[in-house]
This record gives structure tokens, C-alpha cells and sequence, in this order.
């Protein structure tokens, strides 16, 4: 039989395709192969910040709209699997993964990201970087987060800029799940003696912007922006451990690794981590007490604020 057509009000989701290729200059539309992107959602888009005068006006309306800033950016969804978004938190914490660690560094980096909603439907996203991230772990939900995400603007296109037209496809690697998916949640490098519950990484880049100037809408350059680290941490309330590290505000390196279904892991690092502002509430009958706390990421001299290390199966 043949297919029927003209059957969609729009574009479905599951046809949308998400792509990202590292710029050498910012906001110059990269050129090469792009990469395709596992995510799970998305809400790039872009927006013009318009104002209008106080000019007093006999008519009684309002003076005409300017176009002041032209801007894009948004969200990026995930669930983490091994090695599909190394680039990205490559960029995220400004350093280079060497012999399978990245450590917080200073070099800025910046991609052209595309949306390919069909064969000659694209938006593009030049000059786009990284603002934050998040990383959650929590019992009974895979561990995924987002990246938050500046660019210069968004532009409409009927062809691709990747060449090849084709995006080098994303790998096929499974997602980390919270069953057995994280281990060796560890402080101080001992196991850390309580159940966890709940972890949540944040990794902000503070004061990271566009700027502009007079002559043009368009943002002139970008500022890197200074890395901060934090999170929360819940466990099952049983003694005064982590409590007793709050008031004397005792550091210490928290580390916890994710693994995946193949033996491919990350090991996430905290280097001089403080445990801070406890909440321990008995919240309703029938139900444990839960340790609350709030996670703060502090500099270390020789491993920075945040340490990923990548752990390959073993052949």
C-alpha cells in the first residue's frame, strides 16, 4: 500500500535533530562535520530586548519600538551516558581532558549548534556557550541534567552547515541509571557512612555574558565567566557525622563514580568539598528522618574546584 501524506499539522519531535561543532573564532558559524547530540529536550530560541522612548507625545500613544540586544540561548536536556558529552563539560569547566581527566581550566570555548527539523527546516546558533550545568542523582530517576546555554543569535537556515551534510551520528552507549549506576560515594576516600539518597552536582559559570556595544543589536564578545561549584546532598538521618563537619566546617573530598550496563565510568570529584547548612526533619509519620545538606565546591591547588575523571571499560 502506499504511505498516506500530508498527515502532520508540524514537525514531530522524535524527527527534530540536535547538532554542535566547536568554533575557532566566536560567533563564526563553525565549518566541518557536525556532531550529532543525545538529549532528551531542548529550549533554545531567540529573543530581541526591545524598548521605547519617554518622548511626551501629543497623540497620547506610546513612542515605536527599538531593538536595543539581539540574543539566543536556553536549555539543553540530558540523561548521562559515557562519552556523549565530553566536549561539552570540557567547555563547561574551561579545561582539557588529559589522560582522562579534566580539571577546571581557563580556555574559553564555543560552538555552533544546529536544529534540524527536517530536510530544509534549520535554526543556527553561533557563538554559543556555556553558562551552567546540573547533574542529578537521585533514587528511582536516571541520572540526567542540563546545560544552560548563551549565543550570539539565532538564524534560520533551508540548508545545513555541516559538510558533509550528514552529522557524525552520536554514540549508542546505554544511560547511567541510579540502581547500578552509582557507586563509591565516598568522602575523605572512605565510604561515606550513611545511605544517600540524593545527589545534585551544580556548576555555574558566575558572571558569564554576552556584550555589547554602540552601532548594532548584535553582542560584541563574551565573558568566560568564574567557575562555582555546589550541590545538595540527602541521606538517611542516622548519626551526627556530617553534622559534626558542618560546625566545625571541616573540608574534604567528595567523590561518588557513575558506571554504566559496559563497565564505562566517570568519577566526579569534589576536591575540597564543605558540608553545610543541615535540615534534619522528621516531615510525617511512618517515614525515615532525612539529612539534608547543602554542597560547596572550593579550589584546590593541584585538582581545582571540580575533578571528572573518565574510567573505559576494561578491554
Amino acid at each position: 500500500m502506499v504511505a498516506t501524506t500530508n498527515y502532520q499539522a508540524g514537525v514531530e519531535t522524535s524527527a527534530a535533530q540536535l547538532a554542535y561543532l566547536q568554533e575557532s573564532a566566536w560567533g563564526v558559524p563553525a565549518t566541518g562535520q557536525y556532531k550529532q547530540l543525545r538529549y532528551t529536550g531542548e529550549s533554545l530560541s531567540g529573543s530581541k530586548s526591545r524598548a521605547r522612548s519617554n518622548e511626551i507625545r501629543p497623540d497620547m500613544q506610546a513612542s515605536e519600538a527599538i531593538t536595543q540586544e539581539e540574543s539566543a540561548g536556553g536549555s539543553l536536556n540530558f540523561v548521562l551516558s559515557y562519552g556523549t558529552y565530553d566536549d561539552i563539560l570540557s567547555a563547561l569547566l574551561g579545561g582539557e581532558w588529559a589522560t582522562d581527566v579534566l580539571k577546571a581550566g581557563t580556555v574559553f570555548k564555543s560552538f555552533t549548534l544546529e536544529k534540524k527539523f527536517g530536510a530544509a527546516l534549520f535554526l543556527r546558533y553561533p557563538g554559543s556557550f556555556l553558562t551552567g550545568g546540573t547533574l542529578n542523582m537521585a533514587r528511582g530517576q536516571f541520572l540526567g541534567g542540563a546545560f544552560t546555554i548563551a549565543s550570539k543569535e539565532e538564524l534560520s537556515s533551508t540548508t545545513t552547515a555541516s559538510t558533509p551534510a550528514t552529522y557524525t551520528p552520536a554514540n549508542a552507549n546505554r544511560v547511567m541509571d541510579p540502581v547500578t549506576g552509582v557507586r563509591d560515594i565516598q568522602l575523605d576516600g572512605a565510604a561515606l557512612d550513611t545511605v544517600v539518597n540524593a545527589i545534585t552536582l551544580n556548576i555555574g559559570r558566575e558572571g558569564a555574558a554576552a556584550d555589547y556595544g554602540l552601532g548594532s543589536s548584535a553582542a560584541s564578545g563574551a565573558r568566560m565567566g568564574s567557575l562555582l561549584v555546589g550541590g545538595t546532598l540527602e541521606t538517611y538521618f542516622r548519626t551526627f557525622a556530617l553534622y559534626e563537619r558542618f560546625k566545625s566546617e571541616t573540608q574534604g573530598a567528595l567523590s561518588w563514580r557513575t558506571v554504566d550496563v559496559a563497565s564505562n565510568a566517570y568519577r566526579f570529584t569534589l576536591p575540597k568539598a564543605s558540608i553545610m547548612n543541615p535540615s534534619i526533619v522528621a516531615g510525617g509519620p511512618n517515614s525515615p528522618v532525612m539529612a539534608s545538606f547543602t554542597l560547596e565546591g572550593n579550589p584546590d591547588a593541584t585538582d581545582g574546584t571540580l575533578m571528572i575523571e573518565r574510567i573505559p571499560a576494561a578491554p
